[in-house]
């Protein structure tokens, strides 16, 4: 998911960020993802707003017959609620991505923080790093990063 009106081309990416470093380190020159634009959603917001006060406005100068004015009112007002789903959606993911990508640097910065290579297993560091291990059978293990990469092994 790539947001057009973010600002660099990295700022972005709001979704599947891990999916495009991937297939850029194969050498992939295009992607085919979803595009979104927020300042759209936002101005569509702002003009339905401003159609729903002209609805209220005229309702109120009609008086009578409220039965087109409702119908009106809630398709603009359907309208408004998918588009704030959406937005909602757009966020959660730009959060999510930036808080993987924190986790990442973290990451990142623990393992850059020890001075020598590794002559033996360091728990500490394993529990910074690690989230959790799913065991899959006497040989086979998932660690789940709290960066959120997950790392299938073979155990030997």
């Amino acid at each position: 998911m790539w947001n057009r009106s973010s600002g660099t081309a990295a700022a972005a990416i709001v979704g599947g960020y891990q999916r495009f470093k991937v297939l850029v380190q194969l050498g992939e020159k295009e992607v085919d993802c979803v595009v979104v634009d927020m300042d759209e959603l936002n101005a569509r917001l702002e003009e339905l707003g401003q159609e729903m006060m002209g609805l209220v406005r005229l309702n109120e100068r009609a008086g009578t017959d409220t039965s087109a004015y409702e119908t009106e009112y809630a398709r603009v007002s359907q309208e408004m609620d998918l588009i704030k789903e959406r937005k909602i959606a757009i966020e959660e993911a730009e959060l999510s991505e930036l808080m993987r990508q924190k986790r990442i640097e973290e990451m990142s910065n623990n393992l850059n923080s020890t001075e020598t290579p590794f002559a033996k297993f360091d728990a500490a560091l394993f529990r910074r790093l690690v989230e959790k291990v799913v065991i899959h059978s006497l040989v086979e293990a998932t660690f789940i990063f709290r960066s959120g990469i997950e790392l299938r092994e073979i155990l030997g």
